[in-house]
């Protein structure tokens, strides 16, 4: 891959100049000069379609993934250019293709639009997405997701019907995965039957698809992120079994680890969120823009992602510092209880204070005593393996944080069963003082400005995607519109909801129909001198 870079600079000569700036990354760079006639047709300069056939056929430079298109035209007279697109229409919150007959001539859903280019002109387009639409409105905002985690699509399951079915009986020892419609399915598509573990008639089974080899046959790789292998003999239930008829189920969890490794072996119930390194991968946008037919996909720069909070519980104090001396007894054993993230009760953590050092910070203080205790729980079986908690100061308080983000962060303090309690010694509130926890949230979508309480968007909030497949803001990654596949990184132990629009003509990557082209398909030219032949000059980035 190349970097593309793009400038263009407007100087007015009244002092108000501008500079227009983009950057892309490409692969190859194709251009051409064509003589172009006064001929009522057009001379093709390029198409743009997946398709070969239909309309995408055409004479001209092939530029499907076009990045950057620059026309101009190198002659002294005026060129005429001509744009071909798709007509779309909105049917019930779904976009499909607008076939009208405009007269004369039979219905079609091919529009075209003309524009004048004139002497040594140019004009520039950053990529080929280009519809028509029929309604006076957006062709890119059919359906919304509106702040929805992978645990609210289907009851906390982390996978969702595709919407097709298995065509026939899945032996153990094949790779071969027939279905009745594998319009639903892309390569590297992550694939599930079953529902359950340990319920062999609806075991799990986690295949990727390796290849698309026709309208009802895939083949697949099995027995992935630590699944069983499936055998229609064994897995015989008719709807989430092995056999004939039975479910084939997208999967959304975080492929960076075990399918179970975020949700209870009976259920699959759990939630979609990063592992402890901050990585999430998946193969599917929870199972949104997945339809058998177009529109499907994404809409590109539509989606917007954001984070819920850590749960904490603080003491209530105020003025707290480092060198605050706790009121605690030097070289004592004191003890507490602590559930962290709605698991089991942690009875009687115990910590020793230093001989020497009783503030809260500092080396050995306090604070170091108790978040020592705490971590080597995080490695130590029990009800605290691998949960991380941290304390600190914070705004001049005690505070205990859950190193978890997702919604059921939380840290709840008390009083132990036995030994010797720091509530209520020197500094340390009474247990039944000290503030209430804090639950993990997510931030609100506007926030209101403090001086004139306008309310704006909360940008900081979010992780966004630029259009052109980069996430950027509190999450970092990469998109896939057609697949709607997901490659994150951020903060460790993250669960996040989504918004964006899907089912829409702007849906998707270059869409392979011929008579739904949701790009530019063909750009064409001709002289608008009878007497002089121009020259168009045609320049792609793809």
């Amino acid at each position: 891959m190349a970097k593309l870079e793009a400038n263009l600079t407007i100087q007015t000569g009244q002092g108000a100049d501008y500079l227009c700036e983009m950057s892309d990354q490409y692969t190859e760079i194709i251009t051409s000069k064509q003589k172009v006639d006064n001929a009522d047709g057009f001379n093709v300069l390029a198409t743009f379609g997946q398709s070969t056939t239909g309309l995408a056929s055409a004479a001209g430079l092939r530029m499907k993934g076009a990045k950057l298109i620059v026309v101009k035209n190198n002659s002294p007279i005026g060129v005429e250019l001509q744009f071909k697109v798709r007509d779309f229409k909105d049917d019930s919150n779904i976009d499909q293709t607008n076939s009208v007959d405009l007269g004369p001539g039979s219905a079609t859903t091919v529009r075209q639009f003309s524009y004048l280019l004139g002497a040594n002109e140019y004009m520039l387009l950053p990529n080929q997405y280009m519809v028509s639409y029929a309604e006076d409105a957006s062709a890119a905002n059919a359906k919304t997701i509106d702040n929805k985690g992978g645990y609210d699509v289907n009851s906390g399951r982390l996978y969702g019907d595709s919407g097709a079915n298995l065509g026939a009986k899945l032996e153990n020892s094949e790779t071969q995965v027939t279905v009745d419609d594998t319009d639903f399915f892309r390569v590297g598509d992550l694939i599930q039957l079953g529902t359950t573990t340990g319920t062999t008639a609806t075991n799990i089974e986690i295949m990727r698809v390796k290849s698309v080899d026709s309208a009802t046959v895939m083949q697949v790789e099995r027995q992935l992120y630590g699944s069983i292998l499936a055998d229609g003999d064994a897995q015989t239930s008719s709807t989430n079994g092995a056999v004939s008829g039975a479910n084939v189920y997208i999967p959304w969890f975080n492929t960076q680890e075990d399918y179970d490794k975020y949700h209870d072996n009976a259920n699959a119930e759990g939630t979609v969120q990063t592992n402890k390194s901050g990585r999430y991968t998946a193969q599917n946008l929870f199972g949104y823009g997945r339809s058998a037919t177009y529109p499907t996909g994404i809409v590109k720069g539509s989606l917007a992602l954001k984070l819920y909070s850590n749960g904490y519980q603080e003491f209530g104090l105020s003025g707290i510092t480092p060198s605050t001396h706790s009121g605690l007894a030097a070289s004592t054993t004191y003890q507490f209880n602590i559930t962290v993230d709605g698991g089991s009760e942690f009875a009687n953590l115990a910590f020793t204070t230093d001989a020497s050092n009783l503030n809260f910070g500092g080396n050995n203080g306090v604070i170091s005593k108790i978040q020592a205790a705490l971590d080597a729980q995080y490695y130590t079986s029990g009800n605290l393996f691998e949960k991380a908690v941290s304390v600190g100061i914070v705004n001049g308080d005690i505070r205990f944080t859950s190193g978890n983000r997702t919604r059921n962060s939380a840290i709840a303090l008390a009083a132990p069963g036995s030994g010797t309690t720091p509530f209520g010694v020197g500094r340390l509130p009474a247990i039944g003082s000290i503030e209430a926890a804090v639950a993990a949230r997510l931030p609100d979508d506007t926030v209101f400005n403090k001086a004139d309480y306008v309310q704006n968007k909360n940008l900081g909030a979010f992780a966004y995607d630029d259009g052109k497949g980069n996430i950027n803001g509190v999450m970092t990654g990469t998109i896939n519109y057609e697949t709607g596949a997901l490659d994150l990184n951020g903060p460790a132990n993250a669960e996040f909801v989504v918004s964006f629009n899907y089912d829409s003509a702007h849906s998707g990557g270059i869409n392979a129909e011929t008579d739904e082209q949701n790009t530019l398909t063909e750009l064409a030219a001709r002289s608008c001198n009878s007497k002089i032949d121009a020259e168009v000059e045609i320049l792609g980035f793809v």
